[in-house]
């Protein structure tokens, strides 16, 4: 079956990452270790924002907690976008002529504020967030969730992710899905 929609992975495909980025961030902003910026980045409550469990207020009084002064939503928003490169221009460009011929989304893993990020005028649409989903694409629930909201046969979705497990979980919910290797600049 032909492609009815394309749905693209923001983190690493249209907006490169570098989780060290984050971590450098952290240290020059709060004062804390490498390390401690690499726990706080894989603890609980920054994995339960990516999924809509957790609000920025809640995140800003966790790092709060860590660092032993205030920090807030907003330098708690700024800092973990801060993982993120400038966004891919060239892929940004094809989903922009893809558009011409087929409705091109996303479905990515992280809180809805990414959206800052995306270049001028760029447009994912639909735009399926983890954290609107109330769920990751570490799991089946996810892929099923945006199949039954786009309406369509799963064969008809193609997706590109750089993420081999999504890519296998896209596949075994029946969609036609592609490795981004990395991203072209």
């Amino acid at each position: 079956m032909a492609a009815e929609i394309i749905l693209f992975d923001l983190g690493g495909v249209l907006l490169p990452f570098d989780r060290e980025r984050r971590v450098h961030a952290m240290v020059q902003a709060l004062g804390v270790t490498p390390d401690a910026a690499r726990a706080f980045m894989a603890s609980d409550i920054h994995a339960r924002l990516d999924v809509g469990q957790a609000s920025e207020t809640e995140v800003a009084a966790a790092l709060s907690a860590v660092v032993g002064r205030t920090v807030t939503p907003a330098e708690t928003r700024s800092l973990i976008l801060s993982v993120f490169e400038p966004a891919n221009l060239v892929l940004w460009d094809l989903v922009a002529a893809l558009r011409e011929n087929i409705p091109v989304g996303g479905f990515s893993d992280n809180p809805a504020f990414v959206l800052e990020l995306f270049p001028p005028g760029a447009v994912l649409r639909p735009m399926f967030w983890s954290a609107e989903l109330g769920l990751s694409k570490a799991g089946p629930e996810a892929f099923a969730a945006v199949t039954r909201r786009l309406g369509i046969d799963p064969d008809a979705i193609l997706f590109i992710d750089d993420s081999a497990a999504n890519v296998a979980r896209a596949r075994a919910a029946g969609w036609d899905a592609i490795q981004s290797f990395r991203t072209i600049s």
